[in-house]
């Protein structure tokens, strides 16, 4: 325990020194407890001649005051108000028509020195009164076995002079004694012991500083008290928003760790919270760890909410500028979907309420209530929203690719977990709340393309048994989980395609197509058969398509076996779930012939004439082939020239009904054969070209 001797002297124009040695506290005085905060009044001084001797309970010096030299001034009765039954210390009676000062004598917040305010609380003081403030310390030692109140002065220390306010450092090494003296029309008043208790333990700052903002459009900053014994009644809190050459203002707290605040939007604010204890109002704790706060132009409550498939939610905007009106309010969802006005309204000048149904296909929501792009937005997490998971595994059944529809504004994880039971008996125990013992991780996905509008991710190695899936979101509220889906990759298989597509026309007018199944799945596939004629004009051609088919050929009715068709084939499970495979590539049928044609065609020539190059154009008019029996097909037509030096020339020119060449009226034979793959026809016309002669 620190004790301090405090003594206040008054007097009128002068000062007062206060010597070491002097002034100690008398034997038998009881001390006053720090803070000490009273009231000391003096009547006003009265011109009278000197007589001797003071009235009771009221120190005097003799000085003059003004006039005439040959009178002198009635000394000033003073007193404490709050401190009695000492004469030094004043009189019972109250002084009357004179002036009062209040005096506050405390330790600092960081218990270092002791500091003495002396402030008049006369309406009017007197222009000549004026008053000094001496302190001083003075060292205690206590007698062994003597009362705490019997102290004798060790050391005194050089006194501090000064004018209101005065401040002495403490020892907190060595008990002792402050001597602080003030000095007002020449009067004096006796020491006052002041104690000062033992440093208590500096509390701890206040912990977890955050703020909120109400539906009514309130900010409150609030945070926990400190871990210390008693809990805190008074706080102060400072705030800036210059971080660089922070001005801090400061706000006083009693009562409930909490203050309302009036801030600016689009400034970045740094708030602080200190405490002291009951009993200890000037041993301040440290300031607690800094709390930032950002307004945009509006804010969002709730900004991150939970919800279900068909459950309402509710949502405030809190206009942040108050040059806004909440009446202004726009609402949307997703950027551009703008909602109804009947589903908003205002409930203040600067709130607007919502009340919105959340998607049921999506995970989340976007809500905003301005037309602004760059601004805040609530964001509304739908848990068990149902976002279609399509999968699809490989004709080699070791890997499954599942996919859905990309979301632009949000990374969704896609996490499996899978179980050695049947999917119908991993959905029912779950559903149940049984726990299904398996193994959870989050798969790996594809890079996204641009412009693509499907997430793929692909599970591998796979095992064969039931995979639950869902995706899932992570957010301030925990993560968030879309509906769940139970699958066994070998229901959902995408065979390879069938290899080796041939396809024949034989002579009966039947199209044989024929293909290598794949392997797998091991229960077996069925396939099924497309057809057209590429002869058909049509970007989109028409396709015949034949029923599924368990076998690994198929036969099919066609009008000319002469003709080629177009064929494709795909296969898929025999259970009849899973995937078709892609089609085959297209493969062109071929006629079956049974021997080479037997004659070529008939024709006849058209000449026309180039006198100016001396050249004739010959024009070959073929007649078509008639087939009286399909046992072989004509590929094309093949025109011979034969020189009269025994050249020949051939030229394929397909089933045409003309064929045109030059002739320079060389003598020369031509002649027209049929072919297919077995080879050309034997009975051929001939025709042969000599010289013209003009005239």
């Amino acid at each position: 325990m620190l004790g301090f001797l405090v003594s206040v002297l008054l007097i009128f124009h002068g000062s007062l020194g206060l010597e070491p040695g002097r002034g100690q506290p008398p034997h038998g005085e009881l001390a006053v407890d720090l803070p000490w905060h009273d009231e000391l009044c003096c009547s006003l001084p009265s011109a009278h001649h000197n007589t001797e001797g003071n009235t009771a309970g009221m120190a005097s010096v003799a000085a003059p005051y003004h006039g005439s030299p040959s009178h002198r001034t009635q000394p000033p009765r003073c007193r404490y108000r709050g401190l009695k039954n000492t004469s030094q210390r004043g009189e019972n009676n109250q002084p009357t028509g004179g002036l009062c000062w209040s005096i506050l004598c405390a330790v600092d917040d960081d218990w270092e020195n002791v500091v003495c305010d002396l402030n008049s609380r006369s309406p009017q003081p007197e222009p000549l009164v004026f008053s000094t403030t001496v302190i001083s310390r003075q060292h205690l030692a206590l007698p062994t076995g003597q009362a705490a109140h019997s102290v004798t002065s060790a050391e005194v220390s050089k006194p501090v002079n000064c004018s209101h306010i005065c401040s002495i450092a403490l020892d907190n090494a060595k008990r002792s004694f402050a001597m602080v003296a003030t000095a007002v029309l020449n009067a004096t008043i006796g020491p006052v012991p002041l104690r000062v208790p033992a440093r208590p333990v500096k509390p701890s700052p206040p912990v977890n500083v955050t703020h909120t903002q109400t539906v009514q459009g309130q900010l409150v900053l609030y945070w926990d008290p400190s871990q210390s014994a008693a809990s805190p009644d008074r706080y102060k809190v400072r705030y800036t928003f210059n971080s660089t050459w922070p001005v801090w203002q400061v706000v006083n707290v009693s009562g409930e760790p909490r203050v309302f605040l009036d801030l600016s939007p689009r400034l970045n604010y740094t708030f602080q919270v200190r405490c002291s204890l009951p009993g200890h109002p000037y041993l301040w704790s440290a300031w607690s760890q800094p709390h930032h706060i950002y307004l945009d132009t509006v804010s969002y409550i709730p900004e991150k909410v939970v919800a279900k498939p068909g459950q309402n939610v509710t949502v405030y905007c809190v206009f942040n500028d108050r040059s806004a009106n909440a009446s202004s309010a726009i609402w949307r969802t997703n950027i551009k979907h703008l909602i109804p006005g009947r589903q908003y309204s205002a409930i203040n000048r600067w709130v607007s309420q919502i009340t919105v149904l959340p998607s049921e296909n999506r995970i989340y929501d976007l809500l905003q209530c301005t037309q602004e792009w760059n601004i805040p937005y609530s964001q509304i997490y739908v848990e068990g929203a149902v976002i279609d998971i399509t999968c699809e595994t490989n004709g080699d059944i070791d890997a499954m690719t599942c996919s859905w529809e990309k979301d632009h504004w949000i990374t969704l994880k896609f996490l499996s977990r899978w179980a050695d039971v049947p999917c119908v008996e991993m959905e029912r125990r779950e559903s149940s709340g049984q726990v299904v013992t398996g193994e959870t991780r989050r798969v790996a996905c594809q890079p996204e393309r641009q412009g693509e509008r499907v997430k793929r991710c692909t599970i591998h190695p796979l095992r064969m048994s039931c995979y639950k899936l869902w995706l899932e979101v992570d957010s301030k509220l925990g993560p968030v989980r879309s509906r769940a889906f139970y699958v066994s990759p070998t229901d959902h298989v995408k065979s390879h395609k069938p290899s080796n597509v041939e396809g024949v026309s034989e002579s009966s007018k039947v199209l044989r197509v024929t293909w290598e199944p794949p392997l797998l799945p091991v229960e077996g596939v069925q396939c099924q058969l497309r057809y057209h004629s590429p002869s058909t004009v049509s970007a989109h051609p028409k396709w015949t398509v034949q029923s599924p088919m368990g076998a690994s050929w198929s036969e099919v009715r066609v009008a000319d076996m002469c003709r080629v068709y177009v064929v494709q084939v795909r296969c898929m499970s025999t259970r009849g779930v899973g995937y078709w495979s892609d089609w085959t590539e297209s493969v062109y049928s071929v006629p079956l012939n049974r021997r080479a044609p037997d004659n070529g065609p008939d024709f006849w020539r058209v000449f026309e004439d180039d006198l100016h190059r001396n050249i004739t154009n010959v024009t070959l008019l073929l007649k078509h082939l008639a087939m009286e029996e399909q046992s072989y097909c004509v590929d094309g037509l093949v025109v011979q020239h034969q020189t009269s030096w025994g050249t020949i020339i051939s030229e394929k020119i397909g089933m045409v009904s003309s064929h045109s060449f030059e002739w320079n009226q060389e003598v020369h034979t031509v002649t027209v054969e049929a072919f297919n793959s077995l080879g050309n026809s034997n009975n051929n016309i001939k025709m042969t070209l000599g010289r013209q002669f003009k005239q």
